[in-house]
């Protein structure tokens, strides 16, 4: 099956966009891959869950602080992934990879919602140092992509 969400940046691409967005667009494009996302308690111990629910307590709309967070709480186990999910409709998120595998915390513990029914791309993969460079620098949870890109660009 195609992804919904990598059609909708080829078709980005097909727009009359200025040079630099199109530049941007094309390397998204590059840098997306679809991912499957598990439930969590398929991959996780007790204390990472019991530490999700009662110390992190994911909130709705916060998926870049929930994940961002719980990168930090254990940095050598989970990393930040930034990406899109399809909900139906594609939207910027970000959820967690441990192993080789995806976990959302935001959909799965702040909405209950079964988050593996769903589409995931994501555009970059980073550890908890990268993460915590872009919120010194930005002041603000998320679009890591992005603080990547443009730096690469300087």
């Amino acid at each position: 099956m195609e992804s919904e969400i990598i059609k909708e940046i080829e078709m980005m691409l097909e727009l009359p966009l200025h040079e630099k967005q199109k530049e941007y667009s094309q390397d998204l494009l590059k840098a997306a891959k679809p991912v499957e996302v598990v439930r969590a308690a398929d991959v996780l111990e007790a204390y990472e869950l019991e530490y999700i629910q009662h110390v992190l307590k994911p909130q709705p709309k916060q998926c870049y602080r929930n994940s961002h967070l719980l990168c930090e709480a254990f940095p050598d186990r989970f990393q930040y992934c930034e990406g899109k999910a399809n909900v139906p409709i594609p939207i910027d998120h970000a959820f967690n990879k441990v192993g080789d595998v995806y976990i959302d915390i935001t959909f799965e513990f702040a909405l209950h919602e079964n988050s593996s029914i769903y589409e995931y791309v994501t555009f970059c993969e980073c550890d908890a140092k990268t993460i915590r460079k872009a919120v010194l620098e930005t002041g603000y949870y998320g679009e890591i992509y992005r603080w990547l890109y443009y730096k690469s660009k300087r």
